[in-house]
């Protein structure tokens, strides 16, 4: 696995993530997605959709607003509760997570203990891991959302929030989309969207950024039916990330302490993957019970409640939850899967995205320029053929241009050479084996069909 330093480097080189605003000298942990980044995201995203909503039962599609009634936030306990311990060296003056300093040093969970107990833990015996002083001010709370107001004069003023998740317009659309819909339980809400927190300590690349994507999917179900929903969406994760080209041996599944669950969690399963710099949460699965849809229930004045017509009761569902962020998938698979392979001829940077993932699924590359009329034509051709996004590379030698194709990912190279003038034939070959074959052009959107993976 190559570090984090490599990545970031081969990432910016082949147009996937570049750093934010670096025009005018950057801002921290802010990343753009180059195109290549923008693609692979997008497949990552289209992946989640497909196989977690569309090709589920009763699980549909929403789209909430980032900005929501600051009373969301009021309900689900954000306003109250969605802070982080912070504490700031005196001598450096650089920001640390409290917990995160005494649970490393001392190999302990601190979510049981008070602002006043983690800073006597940390005066007593931690140093600074930036100057080694120990120079500490006391812990306080570190607000989370990012605060923004809406005002028609400077006077008039309310304040408002950016999303730091994408769950709560779902449940505030579970009313809506039962009587739009005639949605029965159980069935699911699923969401892919922007979410913003103001982290104390971001970094680690795209790991932990204030921007983020979230793919989130609230599934509605009767109480005694919560546990089994649970299993089964365990097992429906495990598939996903198989999916996506995650092995095994680089994941674990965290059974989350029941006191240091979320306020609104009656369990939770995180799964963590195995990054250049350590474990790092990738996604989580929780039992959230009935405590969002309770709430909203109780501040709107609203009923959110379902109607069992068969027996004529009314209940509140339990929900059960998967939540995942794109950017941290994303830079799992990219850990996993771009590697230094050794060759008959040295090494080679190989991507090895699978096919429904990868940005390009092939390229079409003319032998020499003296055909590269006749190879658009072929690579026009195939763009009509609903293969997926296809390339067009020329100038260099071919081994040359195979390197780079390999590098970003695409799965086939289309050479075509003089002999495709007379025969209508082309060299394919595939890249994880490098094996070439000789097909004929109209075969070439079946081949790829039956060599992908």
């Amino acid at each position: 696995m190559k570090n984090t330093k490599e990545i970031i480097s081969h990432l910016k080189d082949k147009g996937f993530v570049y750093s934010g605003s670096s025009i005018y000298g950057g801002l921290a942990n802010s990343w753009d997605f180059g195109p290549l980044g923008t693609m692979l995201k997008n497949n990552i995203k289209d992946s989640w959709k497909t196989f977690f909503i569309d090709q589920e039962e009763n699980i549909y599609h929403l789209d909430s607003s980032i900005i929501l009634n600051s009373k969301v936030w009021k309900s689900s306990g954000h306003i109250d509760k969605f802070n982080d311990p912070m504490i700031d060296c005196k001598s450096c003056k650089e920001r640390f997570r409290a917990d995160h300093l005494i649970e490393e040093e001392n190999n302990i969970n601190v979510d049981s203990l008070s602002f006043e107990e983690q800073t006597k833990m940390i005066h007593k015996n931690i140093k600074c891991p930036n100057c080694k002083a120990s120079n500490w001010t006391n812990v306080r709370a570190f607000e989370l959302m990012f605060k923004t107001s809406s005002s028609k004069t400077n006077e008039d003023e309310s304040n408002l929030y950016l999303r730091p998740e994408t769950a709560q317009g779902v449940f505030i659309n579970f009313n809506n989309v039962v009587n739009t819909l005639n949605a029965k339980v159980p069935f699911g809400i699923g969401q892919v969207g922007k979410a913003f927190r103001n982290e104390v300590t971001p970094g680690n690349f795209i790991f932990r950024t204030k921007e983020f994507e979230q793919l989130e999917l609230e599934f509605f179900v009767e109480e005694k039916d919560a546990n089994k929903s649970f299993e089964e969406y365990l097992q429906k994760i495990r598939n996903f990330l198989e999916i996506l080209g995650l092995s095994s041996k680089n994941l674990k599944e965290y059974k989350v302490p029941k006191e240091s669950l979320a306020h609104y969690s009656l369990g939770t399963t995180d799964f963590e993957y195995k990054f250049p710099f350590g474990w790092g949460e990738i996604l989580g699965l929780a039992n959230r019970g009935g405590f969002d849809l309770e709430n909203h229930s109780k501040n709107s004045n609203e009923k959110m409640e379902y109607f069992d017509q068969a027996n004529n009761r009314r209940y509140t569902p339990f929900v059960i939850e998967t939540s995942m962020g794109v950017e941290r998938l994303l830079f799992a698979i990219v850990s996993e899967l771009l590697i230094t392979e050794k060759t008959s001829d040295g090494e080679r940077e190989v991507f090895k995205l699978p096919f429904n993932i990868a940005p390009y699924k092939a390229s079409v590359l003319p032998l020499t320029n003296k055909i590269e009329k006749e190879a658009k034509d072929l690579f026009k051709l195939l763009l009509k053929e609903n293969i997926g996004p296809i390339n067009f590379s020329k100038g260099g030698s071919i081994g040359k241009r195979y390197r780079k194709q390999d590098a970003i990912g695409t799965m086939f190279a289309i050479t075509y050479d003089f002999d495709s003038l007379k025969d209508k034939m082309v060299t394919i070959r595939h890249r994880d084996t490098m094996k070439q074959e000789r097909i004929k052009i109209k075969g070439i959107k079946e081949y790829i069909f039956n060599n992908a993976r």
